[in-house]
Formats: C-alpha cells, sequence, structure tokens
C-alpha cells in the first residue's frame, strides 16, 4: 500500500468513525489507561495530546494496537510534529493554523487537523493544504447552529468539532454538518477521575448512540 493511500484511508477512516477520544491526563500511565478504557469500549480513533510529559510514549505504545487509529493532539510546531510522527502517530491535531507543521504532515503524508474559527480562517487553512480544520472551542461561538452555518456557506470543508462536545449533543454536531467530534471529559465520570470501569462504560453508550446516527 502506497503512503499516499495510506493517508486517504487514515481520512476517511476518521469520517466513517466520526467519534475521536481526546486523551488527557497526568501521566502515561493514566493516559494509557484512559486510552484503553476507549478502546475496550469499542472506538478506533484515539488522539493523545502532548498536554503532559511522555506523550511520545503513549502513542508509541497505542499505535501498537491492531485496528485502531492514533494521532496527536496539541501539536503547536514542526518539532512536535516530527516527534509525534516518529513515534507512530498517524494524523496529527493543532488548536491552530501552522504552515511548518503542514509542511511536516504533508512531507510524510499524514493528515492533519487544524484549529480555525471564522470563514476567511477556514478557508485559509484549505488552501494552505489542511485535511481536516477544527473548530474550538465550539460551544462558545454558537454551537451546532455555527457548524450548519459554515457547511452552508462552505460545504467542502471538512470540520472536526472540540470543547464543550460532551454525550448529550456530539450527535447534533454530526447532524449538523460536523466530519468529527472530539470528546474527552465525556468518557469520565462526575468527578473528572480516570478510572477504566467508567471509561468503557461512558465509551459503549457513546458508541451505542453514534450507531442510532449509523442506523438512521
Amino acid at each position: 500500500m502506497s503512503v499516499n493511500l495510506i493517508k486517504v484511508n487514515t481520512l476517511q477512516e476518521i469520517k466513517k468513525n466520526k467519534v475521536i477520544a481526546v486523551i488527557r491526563a497526568e501521566t502515561p500511565d493514566k493516559a494509557l489507561e484512559f486510552a484503553e478504557g476507549c478502546i475496550k469500549g469499542g472506538l478506533k480513533l484515539i488522539e493523545v495530546t502532548f498536554s503532559f510529559l511522555r506523550a511520545e510514549r503513549v502513542i508509541a505504545e497505542l499505535s501498537k494496537t491492531d485496528d485502531v487509529i492514533v494521532g496527536a493532539g496539541t501539536v503547536l510546531d514542526a518539532d512536535m510534529a516530527v516527534s509525534a510522527l516518529d513515534s507512530g502517530a498517524s494524523f496529527l491535531v493543532s488548536p491552530h493554523t501552522d504552515q511548518d507543521i503542514i509542511d511536516v504532515a504533508m512531507s510524510k503524508q499524514v493528515p492533519t487537523i487544524q484549529g480555525a474559527l471564522t470563514s476567511s480562517e477556514i478557508v485559509n487553512a484549505w488552501k494552505l493544504g489542511v485535511d481536516m480544520v477544527k473548530v474550538f472551542p465550539v460551544s462558545a461561538v454558537g454551537g451546532p447552529a455555527y457548524i450548519k452555518a459554515i457547511k452552508e456557506a462552505i460545504p467542502f470543508a471538512e470540520i472536526m468539532t472540540t470543547g464543550g462536545v460532551n454525550y448529550d449533543n456530539f450527535l447534533d454536531y454530526i447532524k449538523a454538518g460536523a466530519s468529527a467530534v472530539g470528546l474527552s471529559s465525556a468518557f469520565l465520570g462526575a468527578d473528572r477521575k480516570i478510572k477504566l470501569e467508567t471509561v468503557i462504560e461512558n465509551t459503549k453508550k457513546i458508541v451505542q448512540k453514534l450507531s442510532t446516527l449509523q442506523e438512521g
């Protein structure tokens, strides 16, 4: 399989599976436990954020898991992008649009999802070669109604939504036109602590709810 086809397939899997588990934790071990719960609960897309030390170790470990696509999140510059890809990341997610990161992703032929908010920013990111834009924090700028309006004006834009996306509303974002949604605290309990069984249980509920959309 060519590298370019791998990129295409990764994008297709993201758009097919739709829900990305965004892994944030204080330590690599807790991040691995978080991701394990999401995978056991039935999710295939995992984004490990560069918000804790040794996130590369988590990416490297998870990338060995069969039938799971692991990406890196909070990628802020080209060096972080290279480190993530060297660790086994299959896609890159950033809170902003950065030409250097795009160049790295293009050279390695992996998808990049970069932050953009306004119509001008979204079109500019698309022109620079971004595969998908990340609208964050989406709940603060109008929620599903904002995504619906953007898609009506820019129908070719592939959008991932994060920030305020939860169990109760994630389907609304998909119905509004989002290609993917990023969930994080939705997998945790009320105490926001990472507990394997709780993550598995909540993930199963999310997967079940997603299946109702796909069945429809």
